[in-house]
């Protein structure tokens, strides 16, 4: 197999494991919210439950380091395709990696519900 082909097979894997990573960690941050909110509802003392949150903070910082090793992986697997003379090849698939975001004009307004991207202008 051509080492491009390689290449892109192993940038697709590292794009999925990516989101999966982001996506567990913004579920765990569902959680996170949901717990004090559930006993509040329930009404009981604020020390029921509270070894389950600490369990659940101690897996989200976890997943917070899980996710900072993936990005760093991602950089060392960047530097590894210009290695093998892939340097001119975009691998696609995980999203706009860079790490600035585009100049926007006066009055940008991202609407991330709706996925639209829009000019408000003043009033």
């Amino acid at each position: 197999m051509n080492r491009r082909i390689v290449a892109e097979h192993l940038a697709t894997r590292l794009f999925t494991a990516e989101e999966a990573v982001d996506n567990t960690l913004a579920a765990m941050g569902e959680l996170i919210a949901a717990m004090p909110r559930a006993r509040l509802e329930a009404r009981v003392a604020a020390g029921v439950g509270q070894q389950a949150v600490d369990h659940v903070m101690e897996a989200a910082s976890g997943l917070a380091d899980v996710r900072r090793s993936l990005i760093a992986a991602h950089g060392a697997l960047a530097d590894a395709k210009d290695q093998i003379g892939l340097r001119r090849v975009t691998l696609v698939g995980g999203g706009d990696k860079s790490d600035t975001d585009p100049p926007r004009p006066e009055g940008y307004v991202e609407d991330r519900v709706a996925g639209r991207l829009e000019i408000v202008r003043s009033a």
